[in-house]
């Protein structure tokens, strides 16, 4: 009996598996992109209890699309968690990072006539005796900015998500400088599709794993105080998923403060343009300061070849480094708890 966490091919995006091996029960964390669904999705599995869609960036719903599309005759499916703003009207000027594709979404889901609902802090799903999940994130404050913002036709969509790069590029080299750096993570008045992002702890018996989705580091560490937890009591997880693909744009150094874990996840093929990830500052920032809950080594879960992220953006610490801090780069997309 086991809990499988399976981490599909998603290029720079999202698209998680988790099943249980003994009750049949599994669902999906986001779809990625249309290829995900279509290269990978679809030949696993073809049927799902039900998705949560974190937010509305094309590289965690697009590939949904395809998937609602097969539904019922080739994919079964029982239920869509995602949070959408479905009455807003939508601008000529969105982009692909945008409102319209969660309207497109809802669309959709009610031509398939599947039944699907929002997420927020505090809530929990209950999905067997062994296994429930808790919503971290968004809280309502966010919620609330979110659906704000895009009535706002004021602001265009753009200015306010399509042009924040989610990692930068570190003028220094080694782990101890790169730790150093200060946070960067933009205000969550200027984030708001990240701020608005669902995460959650997903429980198995006595396992804990934590799933960033792309949410903003403030909403997470407002979450934990308020759940008693500081740099004396610290959250303990067996995983984390990392938010925004190991962005430096999604953590700080206040949250990794209140956080004990040794096992890191993360989902990208490298990146592109501007938004390369794992951001080096990430990696270094985690192995230095993160407490490892009594383990000696830190692992970094990634599901495509090192080899293949580091020709795009270069190495990720020195080998050096790795030895000094026991850092291990693990590729595996599959990973078991019992």
């Amino acid at each position: 009996m086991a809990l499988i966490i399976t981490s599909f091919e998603a290029k720079y995006g999202d698209s998680f598996l988790i099943e249980e091996s003994d009750s049949g029960i599994r669902f999906l964390v986001d779809c990625g992109f249309k290829l995900t669904y279509n290269h990978h999705i679809k030949k696993k599995i073809s049927s799902a209890d039900f998705i949560i869609l974190t937010h509305s960036d094309e590289d965690h719903i697009n590939g949904a699309f395809p998937l609602l599309n097969d539904f019922p005759e080739k994919f079964h499916l029982n239920k869509v968690y995602v949070n959408s703003p479905e009455s807003i009207p939508v601008t000529s000027t969105s982009g692909p990072v945008s409102i319209r594709q969660a309207r497109d979404l809802v669309s959709l889901l009610k031509i398939k006539n599947m039944p699907f609902e929002g997420l927020i802090q505090g809530q929990t799903i209950r999905v067997s005796n062994d296994t429930f999940l808790e919503i971290i994130s968004p809280s309502q404050t966010e919620l609330d900015s979110y659906y704000e913002k895009y009535c706002d036709q004021a602001n265009p969509l753009q200015s306010n998500l399509t042009d924040i790069p989610i990692s930068r590029t570190a003028v220094v080299t080694s782990a101890i400088e790169l730790s150093k750096l200060p946070d960067s993570f933009c205000k969550k008045s200027d984030d708001i599709a990240n701020a608005s992002s669902i995460a959650f702890v997903l429980h198995y018996r006595d396992k804990k794993i934590l799933f960033l989705g792309d949410s903003h580091p403030e909403v997470i560490f407002s979450y934990l105080v308020s759940q008693n937890f500081s740099s004396t009591n610290k959250a303990v997880f067996d995983y984390v998923k990392l938010s925004h693909h190991g962005s430096s744009k999604s953590i700080s150094k206040e949250l990794l403060s209140l956080i004990s874990c040794n096992n890191f996840i993360i989902s990208t093929n490298g990146g592109k343009a501007r938004s390369k990830h794992p951001n080096v500052e990430t990696i270094a920032k985690l192995s230095i300061f993160i407490d490892r809950n009594g383990n000696d080594e830190i692992n970094f879960y990634f599901n495509y070849s090192i080899s293949s992220i580091e020709a795009k953006n270069g190495p990720l610490l020195t080998t050096e480094e790795r030895q000094t801090y026991k850092i291990n780069y693990l590729e595996q997309n599959e990973i078991r708890l019992s």
